[in-house]
C-alpha cells in the first residue's frame, strides 16, 4: 500500500479538502473525475449521490467514472450516478480468480452490464500476475468477455509487486498503436492496452482519503518494498513525455 493513502473515507461527506481539489481541477480544465480505491471499493462509499450532485455543481460538463471490482452486488444501483467505468476481472477461471483476488467469485457480468447500460465507455481491467500470464489465461479471459460485447481491456502491471511483462507481446501479438505511451493491440475484435503503471505517460490530480492532493499519476513513480513512493529516476527506462506538457 502506498504511504500516501493508508486510509479510507467511505463514511465521509464532504470529502476532506474536496473544495480545493475542485479548484485545482477547474484550473486545469479537468472535467473527468474517476472514483477509485487503493484499499477499498468505491461502490462501498455511502454518499455517492451527494458527491455526484456536488461535482455537478462545480465541474462543467462533468464525466464521473468508477473503477470497481464489482464484488458489491447489492450496490449496483449506485452505478446510475456514473457516466463510464471499469471493472476488474483478473480471470474467468474460478480457481485463478480466487488466487488473485484472495476471496470471492467472478462478478456476474450480465448483471453488471445491465446496471451499466448507460455508460459511454466500459473497460475491463485485468491485473497481471504469474497465475494468469504464461499459461495464456489472459487471452482466454479476453476471448470470453469479448463475447459479452466488451471492446476495451487494460492489462495492468501490479503496483508494488514483481514486474510481469506484456502478455500480448509474449504471445506474438501485433501492436496497432500506442495510448499514453503504452502498446495497444487488437485481440478478438477488442482493443487491448498493456498498461504498465510505472511508465505510462499519463497525469492526474488526485485527492486522497486523508485530504492530500497530488499532481501526477503517483504510481508511475514506482515503489520500494515498504510501499514508499519513489522518484521515476529509480527505474531504468521511465517515461519520456508528460501529459500536461502535451495538452
Amino acid at each position: 500500500m502506498m504511504d500516501l493513502d493508508p486510509f479510507n473515507n467511505l463514511d465521509k461527506f464532504p470529502l476532506k479538502n474536496l473544495d480545493q481539489f475542485l479548484i485545482e481541477c477547474n484550473e486545469k480544465n479537468i472535467y473527468e473525475i474517476n472514483i477509485t480505491g487503493s484499499n477499498t471499493d468505491p461502490l462501498l462509499y455511502k454518499y455517492t449521490e451527494q458527491l455526484r450532485y456536488k461535482l455537478d455543481e462545480r465541474i462543467p460538463g462533468l464525466i464521473m467514472g468508477v473503477r470497481t471490482n464489482g464484488a458489491a452486488y447489492s450496490k449496483y444501483d449506485l452505478l446510475k450516478y456514473y457516466n463510464k467505468g471499469s471493472i476488474t476481472i483478473c480471470s474467468t477461471e474460478p480457481d485463478i480468480y480466487l488466487k488473485m483476488m484472495g476471496k470471492g467469485i467472478m462478478p456476474d457480468i450480465e448483471k453488471f452490464l445491465g446496471a451499466t447500460y448507460h455508460f459511454s465507455e466500459l473497460k475491463v481491467n485485468i491485473v497481471l500476475g504469474p497465475e494468469n500470464f504464461s499459461n495464456g489465461d489472459v487471452l482466454n479471459t479476453i476471448q470470453i468477455l469479448s463475447t459479452y460485447g466488451i471492446k476495451k481491456f487494460n492489462l495492468r502491471e501490479p503496483y508494488g509487486q514483481p514486474h510481469v511483462g506484456d502478455p500480448i507481446a509474449y504471445f506474438g501479438g501485433r501492436k496497432i498503436k500506442e495510448i499514453y505511451g503504452m502498446p495497444t493491440y487488437e485481440v478478438c475484435g477488442s482493443e487491448v492496452v498493456y498498461w504498465d503503471v510505472h511508465y505510462v505517460e499519463v497525469e492526474s490530480i488526485n485527492l486522497y482519503a486523508n485530504g492530500n492532493i497530488s499532481y501526477d499519476y503517483p504510481i508511475t513513480r514506482g515503489h520500494s518494498e515498504n510501499g514508499k513512493v519513489l522518484s521515476q529516476d529509480k527505474f531504468e527506462y521511465g517515461r519520456h513525455n508528460e501529459q500536461w506538457i502535451k495538452i
